[in-house]
């Protein structure tokens, strides 16, 4: 390990004595240009009300996230990426698993948040959250990466409870020809990327895309492997279709596997009682989407989205196959009732059908094959005053789901155009949480407290056996925000918001029941069934600030800063699985119009629920572009310590890998177009 870090300090020392003189030409090819402060004040943005807006004319917490940022910033997964966004709480696991929140109340599945993909939701009802393994597609097809913080149930229904993801990738117009894309590194082992884009007619696009991704092992502090080693093979198709001057037509289709692992605690009802087994994941998927819209004149769109989405997933610890299939189909309908008053209107359904087969002990779903459905429709009117300067947002949803019933998720919004340079704004809002699939149906015994001790005094084994329960409620947010956007001079802009989330319905408890004999499973044990129960509450509260400073015609600094504080009316370690404070500054900088270097400083707070560390750490990325059709780039992730952990053991109602150590790491990536 000694030459290793000795090699990866060289590197460093050479990134920082690159020549940091800034050259008389930066401009000329000068990627900075296109991300100027005027243009990010002023970036088009649709997650907020379905409609493209400017991002200065947002009444909510919105923050963009750019393909160049990303590429820039080195991340070669979407979670690196979403580090870059203030307010978004990313912790990895292990190789293969991540942790990501907003606002608070962190877990593995992120149980709160709604991830979409060009509209396409991945969102497992299993788990009631995401594998970002899946998703995990190529960073050159992305355009942008829209984070809305705050709930946005009243437009995207359930799940949509502390915050939006929202993938975008970019038109297939935009990357028309060939590229191929190369990485080869100490974690990421190695990479590849081939990329076609041509004409079909002269009214339509499309791109084929395919990428093939390994990643190493993960280590333990002990030094010894997390088994978690993960490859992804994914191929993409997009086609845009422009068949009139009023209608866009946009095809998509794609298929993906993944194959990890990690180690996990299994229980036994034998000594030792418990063991750590390796154990693989493999998981398979395809999906179609299709969208269609016609501009019926200036104010008035009518638009149409449908998709299905297939999923197979296989784990051998704990035993269990997945079999799940989505088909969802939304309308919408965006009109002007007056020159100063729009109307967006809609409404969906979705089915999802699913198969689960189980560990007979130590995991168990019943019923272990069903279907169920959402129904859905909203409203949502935009009234403008006083010559645009004021607009007054009200709509809700209502939603109808097999699981936990009706619910109405309503918001009003206000935004105040102080000047064209600044502008506050204001809302409230409620958003409901769907019950996963495990928290009504599932039978799960993670840990056996062995006989004759402390805890358990008796001669047999005790188990703690946590079921769902099928008449579980959703969890409720009710949401106050307020926040000011604006450009404080031609080289500085500022993004500020705060929030006070109250949630009603967590479930965070269980009600305990009457320890009882069990002789199923050959050898008998005390079970005490813990049924999850919707009786925790809580408030938590925050800020978050992000800022632009355009240092020099080539250097831009960003920077972000967030805060959060849980008040929970719960068990213990039901929270504390997200930082308190969270700092990143990211650094873009143009030696010359062929070099540049990119930094990113990362500081996150303490884990107290986790036993996790707060940490500081630096990633640095040079890049040489001697045409810009091609670049060679080097990129250093974690160099401030050879290994680190950025998350433990948090207390969850799910079967969860074991926690391993971020490593340093270098990579080299190539890459041509032509």
């Amino acid at each position: 390990m000694g030459n290793k870090r000795n090699s990866i300090g060289a590197v460093v020392v050479l990134l920082a004595a690159g020549g940091f003189s800034p050259s008389a030409a930066a401009e000329d090819l000068n990627p900075i240009s296109r991300m100027s402060l005027e243009y990010l004040m002023n970036v088009e943005v649709t997650t907020v009300s379905k409609q493209p807006e400017s991002i200065q004319n947002a009444a909510a917490s919105v923050h963009v996230l750019r393909r160049e940022e990303i590429r820039r910033a080195g991340a070669t997964t979407i979670p690196d990426a979403l580090r870059l966004v203030p307010g978004v709480n990313v912790a990895r696991i292990n190789a293969n698993s991540w942790a990501i929140s907003i606002r608070g109340l962190r877990s593995r599945f992120g149980n709160k948040l709604l991830i979409m993909i060009d509209g396409r939701s991945v969102y497992s009802p299993l788990f009631s959250g995401i594998f970002w393994d899946r998703n995990n597609i190529p960073i050159d097809d992305i355009d942008r990466i829209e984070v809305v913080r705050g709930p946005g149930g009243t437009l995207w229904g359930a799940n949509a409870v502390n915050g939006v993801i929202n993938i975008i990738t970019r038109h297939s117009g935009d990357t028309q020809g060939r590229t191929v894309e190369a990485s080869v590194g100490t974690e990421e082992r190695g990479s590849l990327m081939i990329r076609q884009g041509d004409t079909i007619g002269d009214t339509a696009t499309y791109r084929l895309s395919a990428e093939a991704d390994a990643y190493d092992d993960s280590r333990f502090a002990d030094g010894s492997s997390a088994d978690d080693a993960w490859e992804n093979g994914q191929a993409h198709l997009r086609v845009d279709w422009v068949p009139t001057a009023d209608d866009e037509v946009l095809f998509e289709a794609g298929i993906n596997s993944v194959a990890g692992g990690g180690r996990y605690t299994a229980p036994l009802l034998t000594p030792p009682y418990s063991e750590t087994r390796s154990g693989d994941v493999d998981r398979y998927g395809a999906y179609m989407l299709g969208q269609w819209a016609r501009q019926i004149n200036a104010r008035n769109r009518l638009s149409l989205q449908g998709y299905v989405d297939h999923r197979y997933m296989d784990i051998d610890t704990p035993i269990a196959e997945e079999t799940r299939t989505t088909s969802d189909l939304q309308v919408q309908h965006d009109f002007a009732l007056r020159p100063d008053l729009d109307l967006t209107w809609g409404a969906g359904y979705r089915t999802t059908r699913y198969d689960v087969t189980a560990d007979e002990f130590s995991f168990v779903v019943d019923p272990e094959s069903d279907t169920f459905d959402v129904y859905n429709a909203f409203i949502q009117a935009s009234k403008r005053l006083y010559d645009d300067r004021i607009e007054l947002t009200v709509g809700a949803k209502i939603e109808s789901n097999s699981i936990s019933g009706t619910a109405i998720q309503p918001s009003a919004r206000a935004l105040w155009k102080v000047t064209p340079d600044h502008s506050v704004w204001t809302s409230v809002s409620q958003a409901d949480r769907t019950p996963s699939i495990i928290e009504t149906n599932m039978e799960l015994r993670n840990a056996i407290i062995p006989p004759n001790t402390p805890q358990n005094p008796t001669s047999l084994p005790l188990a703690a056996t946590i079921t769902g329960d099928d008449d579980l409620g959703s969890e409720q947010v009710t949401a106050y925000e307020a926040g000011y956007r604006g450009r404080i001079s031609r080289d500085l802009t500022v993004d500020l918001s705060g929030f006070v989330n109250r949630y009603e319905g967590l479930l965070l408890d269980t009600d305990t029941g009457t320890t009882r004999l069990n002789t199923d499973f050959g050898v008998p044990f005390l079970e005490v069934p813990l049924t999850i129960n919707e009786q925790a509450d809580g408030t938590v509260y925050g800020a978050e600030v992000s800022a632009s400073w355009q240092a020099s015609p080539n250097w831009q600094l960003r920077g972000g800063y967030s805060w959060v504080h849980e008040d929970l009316d719960a068990p213990p370690r039901s929270g504390g699985n997200s930082p308190s404070h969270q700092v990143s500054v990211q650094s873009l900088y143009d030696i010359s119009p062929t070099w540049r270097f990119d930094t990113v400083l990362r500081y996150a707070d303490e884990l107290e629920n986790t036993g996790t560390d707060a940490y500081v750490n630096l990633d640095a990325r040079l890049s040489w572009s001697p045409t810009p059709d091609i670049e060679l780039a080097i990129t250093g992730r974690n160099l401030l310590f050879e290994n680190y952990e950025e998350y433990g053991v948090e207390r969850v109602a799910n079967p969860q890998p074991l926690a391993s150590q971020v490593e340093r790491s270098l990579t080299a990536t190539f890459t041509l177009k032509f």
